[in-house]
């Protein structure tokens, strides 16, 4: 067993030191128990272990759904993938209760990974959840644990493996759920947006765009950094509109957190749409733009760039929120005061 926390300059993660047991063990079976998926999470785990994991692993993933945290696109792209299968821990109780309030907590954060072969386990337990922050990225602790005879599973492992077994069998299928607990969360947000505050007397700080499935623009290895906005979503930025719906709109200079101001090019395409190129996510310390939201606030000729998961920004902005639209596919934009 070993101890491990989060560190940036030796690149240590939760993520990392689950791609590390895989390796150690060569394992081909992986049981991932956590307590809500987001975007965010798939798209590291997915660069980071690569296309290779779907197709040599059978995977498991046992998520909750407590409190509508669990985004339905990333529990819908994992179960998608090649032998994956999703289920939902008392999926079918919390899919109808009022607030998705459950009537026990799914709190875990946990991978188990085998080797059916060679017999051999290995454990990753810790306080990083299902998302790039915990994976990755936020100050997170955890330990490592492999047991390769019998008499080590029997004394380290049974007894956890056996538990999660049980709560696994005690499961619903995604599949069962997935369309009515998407339809609730999609309406509970809207009675939220319905009654944000729309105060003409205060002036807008700046806008936001919730940023959705982000397409891999820089190659299966690489994180995207394009996202499609609405027609029209260029007056934020203070754009006319181009000669040509397929042409160059404009320029942005975003000021960001970490590293250097970095201008970009705003389009406008023929399927109604305009495209929003962002600063390299990696270079910039966003990690992933997936299922994450942009937040933009003018700062002289250039626009500050702050980007935040969906329930944090929830909690921090929807008290703040103005002017809440939504797309064609159900992804949000507005301003904020």
């Amino acid at each position: 067993m070993r101890c491990f926390a989060h560190d940036r300059d030796s690149g240590i993660s939760t993520l990392s030191e689950i791609a590390r047991v895989r390796g150690e063990i060569e394992a081909n079976a992986f049981f991932g128990c956590y307590a809500y998926a987001t975007q965010s999470g798939f798209r590291i785990f997915e660069l980071t272990m690569g296309q290779e994991f779907w197709k040599n692993t059978d995977s498991r993933w046992l998520f909750g759904i407590d409190y509508g945290r669990s985004d339905p696109i990333a529990l819908k792209k994992i179960a998608e993938q090649t032998n994956a299968e999703v289920r939902i821990f008392d999926g079918e109780y919390v899919v109808d209760s009022q607030g998705f309030v459950p009537r026990r907590d799914f709190h875990s954060k946990m991978a188990m990974l085998d080797n059916t072969s060679s017999n051999a386990t290995g454990l990753v337990v810790g306080s990083g959840n299902f998302s790039y922050n915990g994976l990755w990225r936020s100050v997170e602790a955890g330990a490592v644990l492999t047991a390769t005879t019998s008499k080590e599973k029997e004394e380290q492992t049974a007894a956890v493996r056996g538990s999660f077994e049980s709560l696994w069998e005690q499961s619903v299928q995604l599949i069962n759920i997935e369309k009515n607990y998407e339809e609730r969360l999609s309406d509970l947000i809207s009675s939220k947006d319905d009654a944000r505050s729309q105060d003409s007397s205060k002036a807008a700080r700046g806008f936001w765009i919730e940023a959705g499935y982000v397409t891999k623009n820089r190659g299966d290895d690489k994180p995207g950094n394009q996202i499609w906005a609405p027609r029209g979503f260029r007056r934020f930025f203070g754009l006319e509109a181009a000669a040509s719906e397929s042409t160059l709109i404009g320029q942005i200079t975003f000021e960001t957190a970490v590293g250097a101001n970095v201008t970009k090019n705003y389009r406008g395409n023929p399927n109604a749409m305009e495209k929003l190129a962002l600063p390299m996510p990696e270079d910039h310390g966003y990690g992933v733009y997936d299922g994450k939201v942009l937040l933009f606030e003018p700062t002289g000729n250039r626009f500050s760039l702050n980007v935040v998961e969906l329930d944090d920004f929830e909690m921090i902005y929807g008290h703040r929120l103005t002017n809440v639209e939504r797309m064609n596919l159900g992804r949000r934009y507005g301003e904020f005061v």
